[in-house]
């Protein structure tokens, strides 16, 4: 298995803009898009420790 990319964790807060963006149109309510950031922002955080993991066990 190959090593996971070291730049993945910093796209979270590109991402977590872009979806705000994007749901914005779609979601009305300050909350539900600070939410929907916040679980699209650490998706890439947590791809990344997940495949450092288990690069790590193999």
């Amino acid at each position: 298995m190959p090593k996971p990319p070291t730049w993945l964790p910093f796209l979270g807060p590109p991402l977590a803009g872009v979806a705000a963006g994007i749901g914005g149109r779609y979601i009305e309510g300050f909350l539900p898009l600070i939410a929907l950031a916040v679980v699209v922002g650490f998706l890439p955080i947590i791809a990344y420790h997940l495949w450092k993991r288990a690069h790590h066990r193999s």
